[in-house]
C-alpha cells in the first residue's frame, strides 16, 4: 500500500507541477515576461511613405495600404515573400506538384493543403465532385493564422488572385455559402487580397482582433491596415474601411517620427499567429565551443504537434542571421524550460 501511494503522490506532484508550468507559460504570453529584455523601435528606421497597391501615397488614394509596396521602397519585399514558409503554407508544393508524405488527401505539407481533423475542413481541388473549402473561405477560416502572401495573393497557376477568371467550376473562386449551401462565386477585385503583413511581426502592438474581424469578413484588402487600427494612423469606419489620419504625415506624405515605430519581432509578435509561446532562457552554444553563451529564445506551439525554436536578438549578429550556423547550435546543459530538446534550424 504505501508503495502505491507514493506513487501516487509523485504522480500528483508531477501533474501539479505540469498545470503549473503550462499557466505560467499562458501568462507569460499573455501579460509578458519583466525578465526579458524590452522591445524598442529602431532608432535608425527612416521616415517613409504609406502606399497602396497602385504605389501611390495613400493619404491621395484613400485605399488600403500595401505592404509590399510601402516596405518594398527599401527591402527586396517580392524576395522575402517568396523564400517565407510563413507566407507559402505549402502552395509551391501544390503548384510543383510534388509527392506528400503522409495521407493522400493532404496535397501539401502545409497549412495551405493539410487537412485540419479539428475543425474537418479540407481544401477542395479543380475537379473535385463538390466543394469544401475554396481558397475565398480558407483565407476567412485560417487567415487569422497566416501572415499573409502565397495563397493570400496567388492563384495555383501563379497567376495574382485579382487576375484569374472567377469560374464556378474553380475553387480558387468559389465559397460554400453558409446560408444556403450551394457553391456561390467570389470577386477578388471586390474583396482585395492580402499581401505578407509586415506590421503583424514587426510593430509593437498590431491590432490583431481588428485584422482578424477584417478577415473574417472577407474584407482581405482592408486586413494589413485594420492591423494599424489603434497606432492613431487609421480610423475605422462603419462599413470595415479605415480612413487615414492626415495629422500623422508631414507635409511631404511621410509619416512623422513618433508613428514609425518599427522593431525586430518579439514573442507576442509571434503569438498572434501561434497562440502559445514560452519567452525561456537557455544557455546557446557555438559549434567548435565549449563555452556557452546566455540567451533568449522562445519556444513556440504550433497548430500540429512540432514544436520550434526561434533565436532571440541577444544572440551575436553572425549566429542570428546565419540558418548553417544556427543549425548547429545546441543547448547547453544548463537550459530549463519546456521543451528539452535541441532547437531546429
Amino acid at each position: 500500500m504505501k508503495r502505491i501511494n507514493y506513487r501516487t503522490l509523485f504522480l500528483l506532484a508531477g501533474l501539479l507541477l505540469t498545470a503549473s508550468a503550462l499557466g505560467l507559460g499562458i501568462r507569460q504570453v499573455m501579460a509578458g515576461n519583466s525578465e526579458v529584455p524590452p522591445a524598442t523601435a529602431s532608432p535608425l528606421h527612416p521616415v517613409f511613405a504609406m502606399l497602396d497597391g497602385n504605389g501611390l501615397n495613400v493619404l491621395e488614394s484613400g485605399k488600403p495600404v500595401s505592404t509590399m509596396k510601402t516596405c518594398g521602397q527599401c527591402h527586396d519585399t517580392g524576395f522575402i515573400a517568396s523564400h517565407s514558409f510563413h507566407s507559402d503554407l505549402g502552395l509551391s508544393e501544390i503548384q510543383s506538384g510534388a509527392a506528400v508524405e503522409g495521407a493522400t488527401w493532404d496535397v501539401s505539407s502545409g497549412e495551405f493543403g493539410h487537412w485540419d481533423p479539428l475543425t474537418y475542413r479540407y481544401l477542395s481541388q479543380p475537379g473535385d465532385e463538390r466543394l469544401d473549402l475554396g481558397t475565398p473561405e480558407w483565407i476567412m477560416t485560417y487567415g487569422l493564422r497566416h501572415v499573409g502572401g502565397g495563397p493570400a495573393t496567388t492563384a495555383l497557376n501563379g497567376w495574382a488572385l485579382t487576375s484569374i477568371p472567377a469560374l464556378l467550376s474553380n475553387p480558387e473562386t468559389t465559397f460554400l455559402n453558409p446560408e444556403t449551401g450551394r457553391t456561390t462565386m467570389w470577386y477578388w477585385n471586390q474583396s482585395g487580397v492580402i499581401e505578407m503583413n509586415c506590421f503583424l511581426c514587426h510593430t509593437a502592438s498590431p491590432d490583431n482582433a481588428a485584422r482578424a474581424a477584417a478577415i473574417e469578413a472577407g474584407q482581405f484588402g482592408w486586413a494589413n491596415t485594420a492591423t494599424l487600427a489603434g497606432t492613431g494612423l487609421v480610423t475605422a469606419g462603419e462599413d470595415g474601411t479605415y480612413t487615414w489620419n492626415t495629422t500623422a504625415f508631414d507635409e511631404d506624405g511621410l509619416l512623422l517620427g513618433e508613428y514609425v515605430a518599427i522593431q525586430d519581432p518579439v514573442y507576442e509578435n509571434c503569438a498572434a499567429c501561434h497562440g502559445l509561446v514560452w519567452p525561456i532562457k537557455a544557455n546557446w552554444r557555438a559549434p567548435g565551443t565549449s563555452t556557452p553563451s546566455a540567451s533568449w529564445i522562445a519556444w513556440i506551439a504550433t497548430t500540429r504537434s512540432t514544436t520550434r525554436f526561434i533565436t532571440w536578438k541577444a544572440l551575436p549578429p553572425s549566429l542570428a542571421i546565419s540558418p548553417s550556423t544556427r543549425a548547429g547550435l545546441t543547448l547547453a546543459p544548463t537550459w530549463s524550460g519546456p521543451p528539452t530538446t535541441s532547437p531546429a534550424a
